[in-house]
């Protein structure tokens, strides 16, 4: 295996489970592997350790439209499949389409139990599940919402700002807002009418993603990422997800590297007892102080696996969709933690800022910027880009009917593209990259 060509910057502490003895055993007990997404960006960074994996294309058109994030309790009921043939995709919060996809293909799914997965979406379900788990959040109310409250509401918070959240929004952030001003909170309780909502304290940090995997006997903490939220040169959305990057332990205020693996831990030992296996994501607030406040559970696959992967990879230990396999057909994995140098990845989504039909995009793989413009160079790998190069991976075809936060290119670069704070300015060449995709990207209204 070629060693990396990004740079790093400072170590990390990530756990896994051995490389080199680990894919042997996953390749007896799934010997026909599958991936299941829109895109290959995600098996495509565990391809060097799981050569025999599989890709198959997910169109989300063909299922139907969107449920906005929201999990649909109708999942057909299992059928049995032959032994080894395996399915992993992002289900189950996206619908049911990788469940008819496995049922389809003759796959075994694995995915974890929809009825816990489904509690632990739910923003304000979760809370009891922090609880539980020992895992400090903001200070929380739950409340009908009813724009004749604001005032009321904004007084129990004690006048200061606060986020206010509906239930489901894991996939797109839309349903995330914050409010600074009482009419601020009056139109979000307005436009959410009668919903039963979330409203927490606003904590300023660093918004950050742990990265984990719960087995039969233990849960797994591998890399920490700095999540790049709400960025206005992304989104329209205040809470919507617009990247990552990798962070080193050191780069984060003292002690919060450690208190993130820790309420991971904690957590993942919870959805575990739940019967929950496999992969999942936790996302906190780091304060100046180092102190860490859990935010949200994604009981899933989450985009950064694909940066985090690589950081696996590097070193030594088996990519994230590997371990979510084992964690789910076998009842214990050995794991090890390792001090790792970091590597200084970053990812970024280029969503629709209006509604309209896409005409034209890029095609996915591996491209160099020159002079504001996208020269392509086939095929890539992540590890491999240099600078001025980047993976882009395209999520949208022509012919798609977007909205506002749709998802249309993840953009995968080889630097650090912002300053590890709460909500960073890009720099230069990520504001290069982004300028230059969004000039390929032709949609006309409808």
């Amino acid at each position: 295996m070629s060693a990396p060509a990004v740079p790093t910057a400072g170590e990390v502490e990530i756990e896994g489970v051995p490389a080199d003895l680990a894919s042997t055993c996953l390749r007896e007990y799934a010997p026909e592997l599958f991936w299941y997404d829109r895109s290959p960006f995600l098996s495509e960074s565990a391809r060097s350790v799981l050569p025999w994996l599989r890709y198959e294309h997910r169109d989300h058109r063909a299922e139907g439209a969107a449920n906005d994030g929201q999990f649909d309790s109708a999942v057909p009921e299992p059928t049995p499949a032959p032994t080894g043939r395996i399915g992993v995709s992002f289900a189950p919060e996206d619908g049911v389409g990788a469940y008819q996809w496995a049922a389809t293909r003759d796959l075994r799914l694995l995915a974890p139990e929809p009825a816990v997965a489904e509690v632990a979406s739910d923003k304000i379900d979760s809370l009891r599940l922090f609880r539980e788990a020992g895992v400090g959040t903001p200070e929380s109310w739950v409340v009908i919402a009813d724009p004749a409250d604001a005032t009321r509401c904004w007084k129990a918070a004690g006048g200061r700002p606060v986020v206010v959240q509906r239930r489901f929004n894991n996939l797109t952030g839309k349903g995330t807002r914050l409010a600074t001003a009482p009419d601020e909170l009056g139109l979000a309780l307005q436009d959410w009418r009668g919903e039963t909502l979330r409203v927490s304290e606003y904590l300023p940090g660093i918004p950050l993603t742990v990265s984990g995997c719960v087995a039969g006997d233990v849960t797994v903490i591998s890399a920490i990422s700095h999540q790049l939220v709400g960025l206005p040169e992304l989104t329209p959305f205040w809470g919507a997800h617009c990247g990552n990057q990798l962070v080193a332990d050191h780069t984060l205020p003292a002690g919060a590297a450690a208190r993130c693996r820790q309420a991971g831990r904690r957590l993942g030992d919870r959805l575990g007892e739940l019967g929950f296996r496999g992969a999942f994501g936790l996302d906190l607030v780091a304060t100046p102080d180092g102190s860490v406040a859990a935010i949200e559970i994604n009981p899933r696959f989450q985009t950064v696996v694909s940066l985090v992967q690589a950081q696996e990879t590097a070193a030594g230990l088996l990519p994230m969709l590997g371990t979510h396999a084992l964690a789910t057909l076998l009842p214990a994995i050995s794991v090890s933690r390792v001090r790792t140098a970091c590597l200084t990845l970053s990812q970024l989504v280029v969503a629709a800022t209006r509604r309209g039909r896409l005409k034209a995009t890029v095609e996915s793989g591996a491209y160099r910027l020159e002079a504001g413009e996208l020269r392509p160079l086939g095929p890539g790998e992540l590890t491999q880009l240099r600078p001025g190069e980047a993976l882009l991976w395209c999520h949208a075809a022509p012919g798609d009917l977007v909205h506002p936060g749709n998802e249309l290119v993840l953009v995968q670069l080889p630097c650090r593209v912002a300053e590890s704070t709460e909500r960073p300015e890009l720099n230069a060449e990520a504001r290069n990259w982004i300028d230059a995709i969004r000039r390929r990207l032709i949609s006309e209204d409808v």
